[in-house]
């Protein structure tokens, strides 16, 4: 039975020591948005039907498996507010940028930009796919 203890608790300590080494990589709030987490996350899917959806990963990233109605749009390819405004209509309409998670960035940069070109509905997913994967949520492939 202690063995089984002391496992459980190296595992536990090794994954807090992961986490904490991504923790530093990409903020869990961005000033400006709400951090959501994958019930968040569902739930803006189900009760936001005008919702936009942008996938701030790759395009390998993106084709491998992305959350259903995600629109992929990296950060790089943010370069003034008309990119944007080409997938999110309006000032006030309800966004949420993921990633590839704390270890990633690009959701953090993407939702920031936004905040800065005066968006007001902006969510964050921090955490991003490595949870929803760790979480055996449905994902969607190219």
């Amino acid at each position: 039975m202690q063995q089984i203890i002391k496992t459980t608790l190296g595992v536990c300590f090794a994954a807090g020591l992961a986490f904490s080494a991504h923790a530093g990589e990409a903020p869990m709030e961005i000033s400006g948005a709400t951090t959501v987490d994958a019930e968040g996350v569902i739930t803006l899917i189900e009760s936001t039907p005008d919702l936009v959806i942008l996938d701030n990963r790759s395009v390998a990233d993106y084709d491998a498996g992305h959350i259903e109605g995600a629109i992929r749009l990296i950060d790089t390819d943010i370069t003034g507010a008309a990119d944007l405004a080409a997938h999110v209509p309006a000032m006030d309409s309800p966004v949420l940028f993921y990633c590839n998670g704390l270890s990633c960035g690009r959701a953090a940069n993407a939702a920031e930009m936004a905040v800065d070109y005066g968006y007001t509905n902006v969510s964050y997913y921090a955490l991003g796919m490595t949870e929803w994967r760790d979480l055996g949520l449905p994902l969607v492939t190219n």
